[in-house]
């Protein structure tokens, strides 16, 4: 069961709306902010699939918090490396969090394609905002790997990270309208080098690779398993 609620803001400037869902069970110590959240709760069944582990006790107690796109222009916007958007999500969105929902002793940032690419990216420049990101099939190949070049200057604080991605997601030289992006290398090749720079600068990464592509049913497949791993740290 889901509430639906506004989130006031001058950054970005218009008001954001969200969806949350309670824990299953008692007060939850840990909550999951899901970008994408209209895809989360609607392809991947995130909900329904947190609700079935927690019951048949594979995850603790846990709240979720859904932030859906206003639209497919607008989300292109929001989740490649734009720093005002991060900054909303990693500053007003939990203190929102906090007083509206509950102070939860950790959040964590989820994301999957383009706003895994976001969420990787808000982590690692404000690297005490979240507890660990979950970060499925990023689209690392934005602007010829911009993220994989920028990683250097970026701050030392070390993040956890599930990274994954499909051995099928093989294509190159792809248009994604409605914006002019264009995928010039592979996702499969570009997250392989995006973990392995990641590493090397100091973070934790499990890097998954599945047989698969880039679809929804891949992703809740391993929803699960990879916030079970993250609430281990």
């Amino acid at each position: 069961m889901f509430t639906r609620h506004t989130i006031p803001s001058l950054n970005p400037p218009a008001p954001r709306q969200v969806m949350c869902h309670p824990a299953t069970a008692g007060d939850a110590k840990d909550c999951f902010l899901f970008l994408d959240g209209e895809l989360y709760t609607e392809r991947v069944k995130a909900a329904m699939i947190l609700n079935e582990a927690q019951t048949a006790g594979l995850l603790p107690s846990v709240a979720c918090v859904f932030l859906p796109n206003e639209s497919t222009a607008g989300r292109h916007a929001d989740y490649t490396c734009n720093e005002a958007f991060a900054s909303f999500v990693a500053e007003e969105v939990p203190r929102w969090i906090e007083r509206e929902i509950a102070p939860f002793e950790r959040i964590f940032l989820c994301g999957l394609s383009l706003s895994a690419l976001q969420s990787v990216f808000t982590a690692l420049r404000h690297p005490c905002g979240f507890a660990g990101v979950l970060a499925q099939s990023p689209s690392a190949w934005w602007e010829d790997e911009w993220l994989v070049k920028a990683l250097p200057a970026m701050p030392a604080s070390p993040q956890r990270i599930w990274m994954s991605v499909g051995t099928l997601e093989l294509q190159t030289n792809v248009s994604h309208p409605p914006t002019p992006l264009v995928q010039k290398a592979s996702q499969l090749d570009s997250v392989r080098r995006l973990s392995a720079m990641l590493r090397t600068n100091g973070h934790d990464i499990h890097l998954h690779e599945y047989n698969g592509g880039h679809d929804a049913a891949c992703w809740a497949a391993e929803l699960t398993e990879s916030l079970a791993w993250l609430m281990r740290s």
